[in-house]
């Protein structure tokens, strides 16, 4: 971590929150800002260091020291708030102990700051003006977020394209035996890029993420290409597979039918009987079918070994794609063939590729142009990154935020000393300057991201969540925390140090990826500077090595039977990812008996075990822990926490011992056992963001603050507190055990007061039509969903919709007539879906010009419906259909040649005779078709 961004934090905290605390205290107010002051000054003296100076040996050990100070600095901050809870009386004597170590402090501080001679002799203390990008950003200046060009990472590829044909031929061309063709090279070489060009050249089912597609020189067709395999599998397997999870994502990818809950299968022997199961479904599936399959990023040979039964060699010319960095891995998959190894960029590609990250408006005739005076120092830029693709879009997007002038160029190529290092550590050294020129805040943004176990799609929600409770996300006049966090990221992904992975139908972003270098990059910086570790406990090796497991927020695979002391008391967040299964889900679908045996078995050890204390924690993320986990969950003196997830968990009751913490802001109990809560949770002035499970709400004045309300149970509740929430922005209503007079049109009244909602679901059984008419005039409503018999039977006109929205869901609404002819006509719609009888017509018609921004269209349990008509001119941007069990469809839907727009068709559960329809049509129309269970 870059030691400046660390005092710039505690300065910025000590003003904001110290000194206004104690400035009416003796002797402690001037001595806090004399505080401030020395820590203004050593912040000073770090912003004038440079990278390759903080690289040095000695230079490292001074800023230990540096870092060791802040955080005692950080840790008397938050002892002060926290003995505010002491009487008057006593926190007389507090304040002397405050003011005693302040002293101290000083004194330490003063002694760095003599010291720096020593360690850091080199050092000047002026730098020249405007030579650090990133003190500017620090004073609250950001680059503007370009919206318009989203992650150009996933767009624009260059100089794989004889690659792919090469490997394409190999395919194709070789021999009949199961072959396996192996691409192997250094992280961000570009091997999973290259495998998506070619899987998908010769796949109907492209992966996700990846669409670049090559001109193929030596086949005859693209739908030659997509009809030589049978079927295509991507699986994504990195460093800590689970094999069971492997295996379904394989299965699912294929149309095969298998349940992917995996959560019974808790004990050892269990597993290996379902695994075997799995392996012999895939092998007879496959027998006789010619089959692509690719396995992302192996690691270890014995990933293979399972794998291989699982994979007959029928000989008939079916393939596996591997990719990995390891060579010896490559040739263990296949001695007879050989590995296929990324070369580097040559200087030409990697100057094109460097300057589409640079200036991606700046275009001639379809290739990026440099302007004048800036090309040489370009080129030196660029041949900086040794033809490492991952080094050259990574630079690029640094040079991106950088003012486009000489000066600025030249001082930032003289910090890249990178003449003595390999490949490998050329790009981390390239991945480390983009992220010391963050601002200081965003720094430790993007080292949260390396808690994450590799490979993870992370939800963007709740990692802007996790920053905010962590108290790394700074107010700013006129917006609220969450824009300033969903601001970081959408930098981060402009850096290209984050992946978009999924955009919403209003363009935020879902979800995101890391590259495992970047993951490397944020775990190694996170642990050396304390601010973060991901770790298996081992508590023996925990006692004996405090100083080195010792840590700010721990990312645990597993929680032991006591958490050790050393180990926690300061950190600030505990997050733990199951190591067995991230994402296991424990609905609440138990009977009585199994819920009150969970929550005794659970609850009643804990009171009697000792409780570790974690006064300081902010954060505690414990979505999935499997059920025999809580027995070791000793925690108390949680005052301080402001975010708590749950989700998925086995928890009966709320893990807090004294009281609910005052400052909670984010409250996750979805799929837990956890069925009523405490009075004081409707006192929380603080609270931004409460995720129920079916519950109804108390009558509460206090939650003015709220954005989030999710699966509040009862009609009637919600009316009680409508009146305090007028900063709702996502509101999940689940009513469906409410008589019907009960959700009434009050409750459509109180639904026109919440103007700032953009996303509203109300789930109950007679939804009044007026819901429409109620929220016409939110403006920032975008996405709606219904639930539930629709009264009277017919939509409403078109003025009675919001025209913002973006994203609508009808389910279960039973209307008589044909909806699309009032829904073509919403000019901002993306997605649309249809569900649970949402209609009972027979036959939908689109009329021309209708659903002009479509790209999603989704039939799912239609039994009515038997035709589809899309007459030409309508749907001009779909880009996925997708028919779920609509079992009274035999055709194909009409017009669906004229949709020129469409790239996959999605067909689940239907008729014998539909699917052969599709089949046929497919022969004469390629396309990606996803047939998944019929």
């Amino acid at each position: 971590m870059s030691e400046d961004a660390l005092v710039s934090y505690i300065v910025n905290k000590i003003g904001d929150l110290f000194t206004q605390e104690i400035s009416q205290i003796w002797k402690v107010a001037d001595d806090v800002e004399s505080l401030k002051q020395e820590l203004q000054a050593l912040e000073i003296f770090l912003n004038n260091m440079d990278y390759k100076q903080r690289r040095d040996a000695a230079t490292k050990t001074w800023l230990s020291s540096v870092r060791d100070v802040a955080y005692e600095a950080e840790d008397l901050i938050d002892t002060y708030l926290l003995e505010k809870r002491y009487a008057p009386a006593t926190r007389i004597f507090h304040s002397y102990s405050v003011y005693k170590q302040i002293e101290e402090l000083k004194s330490k501080i003063h002694e760095i700051v003599e010291r720096r001679t020593i360690y850091v002799p080199k050092l000047h203390e002026q730098r020249g003006e405007g030579s650090s990008s990133s003190a500017a950003a620090d004073q609250g200046h950001l680059h503007p977020w370009r919206r318009s060009f989203p992650h150009l990472g996933d767009d624009v590829v260059v100089g794989f394209e004889h690659d792919a044909d090469l490997l394409v031929e190999r395919l194709l061309h070789s021999e009949r035996r199961r072959q396996v063709v192996a691409i192997t090279g250094m992280g961000g070489a570009g091997k999973t890029t290259l495998a998506a060009m070619v899987y998908n050249s010769v796949s109907k089912f492209p992966v996700s993420g990846h669409t670049h597609f090559t001109q193929l020189k030596e086949v005859d067709s693209v739908s030659e290409l997509q009809n030589y395999f049978d079927v295509c599998a991507w699986v994504p397997v990195h460093q800590d597979p689970d094999i069971m999870d492997l295996l379904l994502i394989m299965i699912d990818q294929l149309g095969l039918s298998e349940s992917t809950n995996t959560a019974k299968y808790e004990y050892s022997y269990q597993r290996r009987w379902k695994v075997h199961s799995l392996k012999q479904k895939l092998y007879w599936s496959l027998k006789q079918r010619r089959y692509l399959i690719v396995l992302d990023d192996i690691w270890r040979k014995e990933v293979w070994d399972q794998f291989k039964p699982a994979l007959p060699n029928s000989g008939n010319g079916s393939r596996i794609i591997v990719t990995t960095r390891f060579k010896d891995v490559a040739i263990y998959h296949d001695p007879g063939s050989e590995p296929y190894e990324m070369r580097p960029l040559n200087e030409d590609d990697s100057w094109l590729l460097f300057l589409t990250k640079v200036f991606p408006q700046l275009t001639l005739h379809d290739q990026p142009i440099c302007p004048r005076g800036l090309e040489d120092l370009g080129r030196q830029l660029s041949c900086k990154c040794a033809g490492l693709p991952l080094a050259l879009v990574v630079l690029g997007g640094l040079v991106s935020t950088k003012l486009k002038h000489p000066l600025v160029w030249s001082k930032l190529l003289d910090n890249m000393n990178w003449d003595s290092i390999d490949d490998g550590k050329q790009c981390l050294e390239i991945l480390a300057l983009s992220y010391y020129d963050l601002p200081y805040r965003m720094k430790f943004c993007f080292l949260y991201l390396g808690a994450y176990p590799q490979g993870s799609d992370i939800s963007a929600s709740k990692l802007t969540k996790l920053w905010i409770g962590d108290d790394l996300i700074p107010k700013e006049e006129g917006i609220t925390l969450e824009g300033t966090a969903t601001n970081y990221l959408e930098e981060l992904t402009q850096r290209c140090l984050v992946e978009i992975v999924k955009r919403g139908s209003d363009m935020s972003i879902k979800k995101v990826r890391v590259h495992d270098l970047l993951g490397e990059l944020a775990k190694s910086e996170a642990r050396e500077s304390r601010f973060l570790q991901v770790a298996n406990l081992n508590p023996i090796e925990a006692e004996s090595k405090p100083k080195e497991i010792a840590s700010r927020r721990l990312a645990l695979r597993q929680i032991p039977a006591r958490l050790p002391q050393v180990l926690c008391e300061k950190s600030r967040a505990l997050l733990v990812f199951p190591a067995s299964r991230i994402n296991q889900i424990f609905t609440n679908s138990k009977g009585w008996f199994q819920k009150w045996l969970s929550n005794f078995i659970n609850f009643y050890p804990f009171i009697y075990q000792p409780k570790t204390s974690m006064e300081f924690l902010r954060v505690l993320e414990l979505e999935g822990l499997k059920p025999d986990s809580i027995y070791h969950f000793p925690i108390k003196d949680m005052t301080r926490l402001r975010y708590l997830g749950l989700r998925n968990s086995n928890f009966a009751t709320l893990p807090f011992f004294g009281g609910i913490p005052p400052h909670l802001q984010t409250l996750d109990i979805r799929g837990t056992f956890i069925t009523e809560l405490p009075s004081e949770v409707w006192t929380l002035s603080e609270l931004r963001h409460l995720y129920l499970n079916s519950m109804s709400l108390l009558d509460s004045q206090a939650l003015r603050n709220m954005q989030t309300l999710s699966e509040a149970a009862s009609a009637k509740s919600i009316r009680m507190s409508c009146m305090s929430l007028h900063n709702l922005q996502t509101l999940k209503i689940d009513a469906d055990h409410d008589t019907p007079k009960t959700t009434d049109s009050k409750l459509v009244g109180y639904l026109k007061l919440l103007s700032s909602l953009n996303s509203l679901t109300l789930r109950t059984k007679e939804i009044p039509q007026e819901v429409f008419k109620a929220t016409s005039t939110h403006t920032k409503l975008y996405k709606l969903k219904l639930d539930g018999n629709l009264q009277p039977d017919e939509l409403c006109g078109i003025e009675n919709f919001t025209r913002h929205i973006t994203e609508l869901t009808l389910s279960r609404s039973n209307l008589k007539g044909e909806p699309t002819k009032t829904l073509g006509q919403l000019k901002n719609l993306r997605i649309l879906k249809l569900t649970d009888n949402a209609c009972q017509c027979r036959e939908i018609s689109c009329s021309p010009g209708s659903f002009p921004n479509l790209s999603y269209l989704k039939l799912s349990n239609l039994s009515h419906l038997a035709l589809l008509n899309m007459e030409r001119g309508s749907f001009p941007n779909l880009m996925c259909l997708s028919i779920h069990c609509c079992t009274n469809m035999h055709v194909v839907p009409n017009g669906l040649n004229h949709i020129t727009t469409l790239q996959v068709l999605k067909c689940d559960k239907m008729p014998f005779s539909f699917v052969e329809e599709i089949n046929d049509w497919c022969r004469t129309h390629p396309m990606r078709v996803i047939f998944q269970d019929h």
